[in-house]
């Protein structure tokens, strides 16, 4: 029987994978811009490491396939850094050729290594108590992981400061707008990396699942945006009742997890069998999430219909 983490991140990452899928082929449906094809292509990337992850939980029990997943996944994954710097510098106007070439080659050089074989990401498995992950090489200043993390962090914050700066800028408020929505995505994903620690021994079992909700909240933000706000100037008309019943499972689906979270780590404490880490887990939830459901249900009205969710 597949344990708790591994069956919510695999319920997540398919959700994530169908999500991510879903708001690429709006925005090529619709976009013909240059920074569209980047910002699919990112949204792209998104979902394929979704995919590698569902994989790799559905077929947990074999170790060679959880290895091998994130080992492909690792190809595109190796121009992911490169396309949200080049997104963002197309976007905004802002051409800097020499950094962005330099960031191509980097991610060009990435993906060569790791198709023949000279650099491998991933060697070997964690056992853990909850199931099996893929063993990262160890980071160092130098080494491929460690050089690529360096790189990604440095793309993302570097993206979010110019995105920063010409908002500040920006005359048009419907822009600054698009610019927040894009801003927040790329905060996301830059927390979102917390997904990895345990493919480097950290033993922290929720942050998988958590970093996969994350990269979910990445699509669920830029689908928002197309839909209420236009964003990249694409224009989709649906139901509201549809986007609003999409909405309010996301958040429900996000509770629910939450709560059997918190039931699973304190049942770890107070032993498996213990009736009272299911309720004590009931309890801290709703002390943290009723304060914010009312906000919650004014953001979903504003955006769609007076409804009220029901936990």
């Amino acid at each position: 029987m597949p344990s708790s983490v591994v069956i919510v991140t695999s319920i997540a990452s398919l959700l994530g994978f169908a999500i991510n899928i879903l708001v690429t082929s709006v925005i090529l449906w619709r976009g013909r811009k240059k920074y569209h094809i980047l910002f699919a292509l990112i949204l792209f990337i998104a979902a394929c490491w979704d995919l590698g992850i569902f994989l790799v939980m559905i077929r947990n029990d074999f170790p060679d396939e959880v290895i091998l997943y994130p080992n492909i996944m690792s190809i595109p994954f190796s121009m992911f850094p490169t396309l949200i710097y080049h997104f963002t510098t197309t976007y905004l106007n802002q051409p800097r050729k020499k950094s962005t070439i330099a960031l191509y080659l980097y991610g060009l050089l990435g993906v060569i290594l790791n198709i023949t074989g000279f650099v491998r990401t991933y060697s070997g498995v964690y056992n853990y108590s909850w199931g099996n992950m893929a063993r990262a090489d160890a980071i160092t200043i130098f080494s491929p992981n460690g050089t690529w993390i360096l790189v990604y962090y440095i793309s993302i914050l570097s993206s979010c400061w110019l995105l920063f700066q010409a908002r500040k800028t920006e005359p048009s408020p419907i822009t600054r707008r698009h610019m927040e929505y894009i801003l927040a995505s790329f905060i996301v994903l830059g927390i979102a990396y917390v997904k990895v620690l345990p493919t480097f021994g950290v033993d922290v079992p929720f942050l998988l699942p958590l970093g996969i909700l994350l990269v979910d909240s990445f699509g669920v933000i830029i689908g928002l945006a197309i839909l209420k706000d236009r964003l990249f100037d694409i224009s989709v008309y649906v139901k509201k009742g549809i986007s609003y019943s999409l909405l309010t499972a996301i958040i429900i689906f996000i509770f629910d997890y939450s709560q059997h979270l918190v039931a699973t780590s304190l049942g770890g404490m107070l032993g498996e069998e213990s009736g009272y880490a299911h309720y004590a887990s009931i309890a801290i939830i709703i002390i943290i999430f009723m304060p914010l459901k009312k906000r919650l249900e004014h953001f979903i009205e504003g955006l769609f219909a007076k409804k009220k969710i029901e936990f």
